[in-house]
């Protein structure tokens, strides 16, 4: 849950996250996917990789309408992206 500018939850950094970029700015991959699944959103890789189009980020997770952690309204399906989502 990092975000790009903080730890949150239990997390003091997003490695998946800084492995991607890594990885990028490496030239060892020249897109990235990453799928992030399980019960918690992945809303501080979401978050870093908003506006960079060679990583695709998803995040199979509960929601309950924002309420369950880490909350708000990024997890929902149309939070993020050009397109409408589902």
């Amino acid at each position: 849950h990092a975000e790009p500018d903080a730890a949150m939850g239990f997390c003091l950094f997003g490695n998946v996250a800084v492995a991607a970029r890594e990885a990028r700015r490496q030239g060892w991959a020249k897109r990235v996917l990453i799928v992030d699944w399980d019960a918690h959103h992945g809303n501080g890789t979401q978050r870093m990789f908003l506006e960079d189009p060679s990583v695709l980020f998803i995040s199979l997770h509960r929601f309950d309408r924002g309420e369950f952690y880490p909350g708000g309204p990024d997890g929902d399906l149309t939070s993020a992206g050009k397109g409408e989502g589902l």
